[in-house]
Formats: C-alpha cells, structure tokens, sequence
C-alpha cells in the first residue's frame, strides 16, 4: 500500500490546523499551555478504539508511549516559539528542520535509496522556495532555541515510532502510543500554576470550548487529529524521512488559502506578493510536483 495519498491529505488537514491555530494564537488564545490541556484532554477519546486492539508488549508500550511524550513535547516549544515569533516564520522552519533531521537519519541508517535520497532534496528544496520569504525580521535567540528544538523533538518522535510499528499492528500501536497523555491534562489541573492559566477569567484571557472560538478551536483540532492520524499510518507504512519531506504539499495549501483569507482577515493572513516572490512560490510548487512524481513513478 502506498503511503504517498495519505501523507498528501494529512498534509492537507494539518495546513488547515494551521490556518485555525494561527487565528487563535494570534486573536484569542494567549498561552500554549492552554491547547496543550486541551489535546490531551481530547485524548481521552482514544479509549473507544480500545476493544479493537490487544494489549502490546512492555517494549512496544514503552517506545510507543515514549514517542508521544516526546511528540507532545516537540507541540509544546512549537507554541512557545509561536509566541515569540512570526507565525508565519516559526512553522515553516520547523517544518523545513524536521525532514533534514529526518534525512540525515535516512542516510545514517541507509533506511532509503538513491533515488528516494533526491527526491527528498527536491521536496525539500520546494519547501524552503515556499517559505524564504517568510524567515524575514528579527529573530531572537530563544525563538531560534524553540524552533530546533520543536523540529529534533518531532523527528525523534515519529523515528522512535517507526521501531514501534515495525513491531505490533498499526491501531494497536496508535491506542496505546496516547494512553499516556491521558493523566497529563489531569496534573495541569493540579498544578497552581498550569491551573490559573487554563482557567483565567480576566477578560483577554480566557477561553471556552463553549464560544464560538472554542467551536473553531474543536474544528482545527478535528483537523489536526486527522492530520496526525494521517501521518502516523503513513510513517508505519514508510520510513518517516520520505513521509515528511512531503510537508511542501502543506504550504502549497497554505499559500492558495492565504490568498483567499487574506481579503477577509488581512491583519492575521495578508501577504505582500512581489514578482521576485511569486516566482519563488512558483519554482517550489515546481519542484514539490517533480519530487512526487520520481516518488510516485520512480521508487
């Protein structure tokens, strides 16, 4: 089975996450640890697939659980990155650091071939002609530290999570793999601290799943979700350098949905299109569509 579909479409949900996240970390949500809570709270409906799997070995509920903890980890420094910096810098850098990690890995432990190697790099390639121009203005040295370390944390998740479904099946992996975030919405809500922040009431603040931004909040995490769940059905049927080297497909969307929202929302999306950077969006698209097609025709 191919997992060159299933990554395009995660890819596809995950720049719709994208969009939602940007939205609300720009306009309503003012700390991280807030869409943390939350989507380990939604965790908890992972428990429905739990009859359709059977319980794993020690070592894979370990590996499996050690991944999503450090998954999770990687979300956390995205966001805090997030609040530092340009949203519209932070992603894709991280998004550009995660295949390099991942590549590098790949050719470490020879795990692609020859042809899948230049593939990636012109994947890879089209993401940064993507996303150039968005690496502009003044970055500070612990938004640079947040991104690195959001991108290492993402790569050595989905490889440690490689090793677990090359040992068990795919839903019994995935279910137990989240088991663990579980207890960990429970402890924000132990500790003082986490417990302020995700129930503040001072106006600015707070925030309901209740409101209408909260409605908005469940849309991009039902994206986000699919995205992910995408993604790791993809990485148990490739190794994860090839799964997301295909994150060029994601600023794609992006960019065509950019052009639309930013008419409606100019102060959140609105970008200034020059030729020299259109022809940039150009080469990348250009170069996305020839690294799918040596995937697709030449593996």
């Amino acid at each position: 089975m191919s997992y060159l579909p299933f990554a395009l479409l995660a890819y596809f949900f995950n720049g719709v996450a994208v969009l939602i996240d940007k939205f609300l970390l720009t306009a309503k949500i003012k700390d991280p640890l807030i869409y943390i809570f939350y989507i380990s709270l939604f965790s908890f409906a992972i428990l429905l697939l739990l009859p359709l799997t059977h319980i794993p070995s020690l070592f894979v509920f370990l590996i499996a659980s050690l991944s999503t903890v450090i998954w999770t980890s990687g979300l956390y420094f995205m966001y805090k990155a997030l609040r530092v910096g340009l949203v519209s810098r932070v992603i894709p850098v991280i998004g550009v650091l995660i295949p390099v990690f991942l590549m590098f890995e790949a050719l470490f432990t020879k795990s692609i071939n020859q042809i899948e190697f230049v593939a990636i790099l012109i994947l890879v390639l089209g993401l940064l002609f993507l996303t150039i121009f968005e690496w502009r203005g003044h970055i500070r040295r612990h938004e640079v530290f947040f991104e690195f370390t959001s991108a290492f944390l993402f790569a050595i998740s989905y490889i440690i999570l490689r090793q677990a479904f090359l040992m068990d099946s795919f839903i019994t992996v995935l279910v137990w793999s989240r088991i663990v975030l579980m207890p960990l919405a429970l402890v924000l809500l132990l500790i003082p601290k986490s417990k302020k922040i995700i129930l503040a009431k001072d106006e600015g603040s707070n925030f309901s799943l209740k409101s209408k931004m909260g409605a908005l909040f469940i849309v991009g995490q039902a994206a986000g979700g699919s995205s992910e769940l995408l993604i790791t059905f993809s990485v148990s049927l490739a190794t994860p350098a090839l799964v997301n080297s295909l994150q060029g497909s994601q600023y794609l969307f992006l960019f065509i949905a950019g052009l639309f929202l930013g008419k409606k929302f100019p102060e959140i999306f609105k970008e200034q299109h020059t030729h020299l950077k259109t022809a940039f969006k150009i080469m990348g698209i250009f170069c996305i569509a020839v690294g799918l097609y040596i995937l697709a025709f030449y593996r």
